[in-house]
């Protein structure tokens, strides 16, 4: 890895390590898994090489905490929606999606229910805006 990179590329290319790591979950990527990817390595900026990295050892790049709350939601806005696309190993996944949430700053005394309103918000193609009231809502419940 390059470390001349920003802060903003090494966390954009951390964010997509993290949500190869759930749809790799299986062993493999489906044709939806690399559709969803490619837009989110676009969104971000990312180029085609480091791309293809990140498809071969998501390893290598480390998760970075999203620095503010917005950030932290957005992210797992984009998690969750990666776990919807994959049916195959959905319980796996979810557990990925759990560690991934404590990783990017959620609370564990939260975590849990995070992401099982997450998980619901997915599968019904909740917008970012409807997602983030309700990710709120979740994550204050047991304070």
């Amino acid at each position: 890895m390059n470390i001349f990179l920003s802060g903003t590329q090494r966390m954009n290319r951390g964010h997509l390590a993290s949500i190869v790591k759930i749809a790799r979950s299986n062993n493999k990527l489906s044709r939806e898994e690399i559709t969803l990817l490619k837009k989110i390595k676009a969104d971000l900026g990312i180029s085609d090489l480091a791309f293809r990295s990140i498809i071969r050892n998501p390893d290598l790049y480390p998760i970075n905490p999203p620095s503010n709350y917005e950030e932290r939601i957005e992210r797992l806005y984009a998690l969750a929606n990666m776990l919807h696309v994959d049916k195959e190993s959905y319980d796996l996944s979810l557990k990925l999606l759990e560690k991934l949430a404590v990783g990017i700053g959620f609370p564990l005394k939260t975590h849990e229910e995070v992401v099982k309103v997450a998980v619901e918000l997915a599968r019904s193609n909740a917008d970012l805006e409807t997602f983030t009231v309700a990710i709120r809502k979740a994550n204050s419940t047991k304070e």
